[in-house]
């Protein structure tokens, strides 16, 4: 999807989904948020698609930055010695993380939801 203003560039969409055994019996989920002013994310089922449709609007997610958690805790580390001062936009947030060291952590990711335009940030702890 093309970003809003007419440009060319294309935003990298995702959608989050993962399987849990629930009563032993496999179950699909997809992470989604409302965003209508509920900044809590839920898990929006989809095991049953053929009988009852998701709400796949809610599922879409932005995928704004993906720095490794190590560099992510640095970057905030470096912010607290100055003055405690946070980061100004997401341009400077990514600049700072350089998303090139260890992952052995694991991940921090940018989300923002498409559909509200509503960011959160997720912390993956595998690796």
């Amino acid at each position: 999807n093309p970003k809003s203003g007419g440009g060319g560039q294309r935003e990298d969409e995702v959608v989050l989904q993962c399987i849990a055994n629930v009563h032993k019996e496999q179950r699909k989920f997809c992470l989604a948020a409302e965003g209508l002013g509920n900044r809590l994310c839920f898990l929006e089922p989809t095991s049953e698609a053929k009988y009852v449709p998701p709400d796949l609007c809610v599922c879409n997610f932005v995928l704004e930055q993906s720095l490794s958690v190590r560099a992510l805790q640095e970057m905030l580390a470096n912010t607290g010695e100055n003055g405690g001062e946070g980061l100004s936009d997401l341009s400077e947030w990514a600049a700072q993380g350089g998303g090139h060291r260890t992952l052995l952590y694991g991940h921090a990711i940018l989300l923002r939801h498409s559909f509200s335009g509503m960011v959160s940030t997720s912390r993956c702890l595998l690796s």
